[in-house]
Formats: C-alpha cells, structure tokens, sequence
C-alpha cells in the first residue's frame, strides 16, 4: 500500500494588494499552511509527499521565503517529496528560483525539472512518475503528449504530475494555460493523474473510477474558491486500486453574502448573523439591500461597523438600502398642498410603494 498527499496553487508570496486590511495575513498564512500540508502528511503516515505546480506565485522569490518554504518541506517524513514547477513558478534553463531551491532542499526532496521518467526503488512495488514541469507561464499546448510513447510494466505503479488547464473542469477559454482533455490524460496509460492549475477541487467527490485528481488550492484565495481550503491523500493498494480522501487544510475562506432588511428587527438579525465569533476567519463580501424608515436606517449606519469589526476584511456594498418613504416623513419634509407633496400623498394613499419610492427619490435629487 502507498500513501501520496497531494497539494497544489499554493502560491506563496502573494501579495493580496486588493485586500489591503488582510494582505498581510492572507500572505503569511500561505507559508504556515505548507508547514500545516505537510504536518499533515506525516500524521497520515503519507510516503509521498506531491506539490503539483504553483508553489510559489511567481519566479522572483526572496532567498528568505526560499528557505522557509524549503524548511516546510524538509520536515516531511515519509520517503520522497515531489515538487513540480507550474505556470507561475516555471522553470528555465538559468532558473534562480529552483536553483536556489535545490541548494536548499534535502536529498528526499525532488524538483521535477524533467519531462522524463521517475522510477522510484524505495518501495516494495515498482513505482514510476511522469513530471510534465511548465517552461513557461503560458503555452497553448500541454507538457503530457510524451507520457503515452512510454512502453509500461502493467504490473507497476504508474502516476503522473501535471500542471495545467482540463477541459471541461478549467475556464481557459484562449487556451493559454497548457490545455488538456480528459481524453488525453487518461490514454496516456498512467494509472493516476495528480493535478493543479485549477483551484477548486476536482472531482468534488473522488470516486473508486477517478484516476484525474485536483486537489484545488490547500488555502483559499478568492471568492472563486469557495472550499476550505483542500489536499487529497490517495491510497494505492496492492492491486493498484485507488481510495481518495479530501483533507481539509485551510485557514481563511472567502464568503460572499446577500441579504434584504425592511425593519429594525432584520438589521439586528443581520448584524448578530456576521458579528459573531466564527467570522474572525473571514474576508466577507456582503451586498445589503432594502428600504428602511428612519430609525432602522440610522441603526443600520451606526451598527454595521460592528461586521467590520468581526471579519478579517469587509467588502460592504449596502447602496441598495435606502429611506422607506412614509406619510409622516412626507409631511415633515415637504409643505402642505406643494406639488410634492401632492404628488407624492397620492402615491401614498393608493399604496404604490415603488412609485411613491422613485418619486421621492427624483424630488430629492432635483432639490439638490
């Protein structure tokens, strides 16, 4: 039996400009989840360890962050450590990035640089790896078309790692990102494919039939990427059967939120339901909608900083709630028998509340 963890879209060294009260966070956290990866594995008792692409978020890397990653993946126990260059970590020919890496890593830990064959003699089991490393961080043709021309021992393990867009499973609608086909991978005559490129998990419930496997990114990084943050520990038996577990991993998640209030009471509801303990973790983006009268819209404005507060970030669009227009604010506002009020007491008395909205609205604005 072997046990691989597979990881992938890590993407250290991300900057998060876009969310500059998280950044900082969301950058860190990054490194002390490739420590958490690869705690991980070594609880499982993984023999494997695979990182299929996208380590890092690009190819000038500080020698420090460097380091730290190698660090990471030097404490992994098992027998071998498997790191691919994807598309935004590429390598070449005079690679700083990978050369520096390899000073730095252990002889368990191996940059697959190569599109060649991998035998593995640790195991029991014959074991082969097909690496299909980027050169480069767009191609329109894949880095697996030399897999299939390998002749293969039926009776050994075969498995590839690969980096790069599926059909069908990625949005790469120019065909940059080294494009495959389902078709393509499983003819290759491999009996499993460890993935990335892609980062939501893919199948999302792994089956005894699947041989295509990404794990999506351990850390979420977007609000695309609505999972916890996942690996896949794959068990491969004597008969070459494969058992696939997802493995949570991540530390931060990304929600987005839409919600209507019409009262006070729905504007507490709302702001205890994203106030409390469990959002800390969170970079939230909540759209907020409604018409309020004015107390309830006075409580909404003072008592939203208290989301702010909560989540690690907010991105708060509440354009959407405006001032219920009601007799008594019309009467208050606007002198007896003028046209606008007129106009909209009308509006009030047959209950025509968007129409008594926009008018008011187009009053309000004309008067400034």
């Amino acid at each position: 039996m072997i046990k691989i963890f597979h990881i992938a879209d890590l993407h250290l060294g991300r900057t998060f400009r876009n969310l500059p009260e998280a950044q900082d966070t969301l950058s860190e956290t990054r490194y002390e989840t490739l420590q958490k990866t690869v705690d991980k594995a070594n609880e499982l008792e993984a023999d494997i360890f695979v990182i299929a692409g996208d380590l890092f978020d690009k190819t000038s890397v500080k020698v420090g962050d460097i380091q730290k990653a190698v660090k990471a993946i030097n404490s992994f126990a098992g027998e071998i450590a498997f790191v691919l260059p994807g598309n935004h970590d590429y390598i070449t020919a005079d690679s700083q990035l990978w050369e520096r890496f390899q000073k730095e890593a252990e002889e368990h830990v191996i940059v697959l640089d190569k599109k060649e064959p991998l035998e593995l003699s640790v195991f029991d089991k014959e074991i082969f790896v097909y690496p299909a490393p980027c050169h480069a961080k767009h191609s329109s043709e894949h880095a697996i078309g030399w897999v299939q021309e390998i002749e293969k021992d039926e009776n050994a393990v075969h498995f590839g790692i690969a980096h790069g867009s599926i059909e069908g499973v990625s949005p790469d609608f120019d065909q940059r990102y080294f494009p495959m086909s389902i078709h393509e991978l499983e003819r290759s005559g491999v009996d499993l494919w460890l993935m990335g490129h892609t980062h939501i998990t893919w199948p999302e419930q792994p089956g005894k039939r699947d041989m295509i496997f990404n794990p999506g990114t351990p850390e979420p990084d977007g609000f695309s990427c609505n999972h916890e943050g996942r690996a896949f520990l794959h068990t491969i038996n004597e008969e070459k059967q494969i058992d696939t577990e997802i493995i949570i991993t991540g530390t931060y998640r990304f929600v987005q939120a839409s919600e209507t209030v019409s009262n006070e009471d729905d504007v507490s509801q709302l702001i205890e339901d994203y106030s409390g303990d469990g959002w800390n973790n969170c970079v939230l983006q909540l759209e907020v909608s409604g018409k309020l009268e004015e107390e309830a819209l006075k409580a909404w404005k003072e008592e939203r900083s208290e989301i702010r507060d909560a989540v690690l970030e907010l991105r708060l669009d509440d354009s959407g709630v405006r001032r219920k227009v009601t007799s008594e604010q019309i009467q208050k506002e606007f002198s007896e028998g003028s046209f606008p009020e007129q106009l909209l007491s009308s509006f009030s008395e047959e209950d025509e509340e968007e129409e008594l909205q926009m008018a008011y609205e187009l009053i309000k604005e004309v008067q400034q």
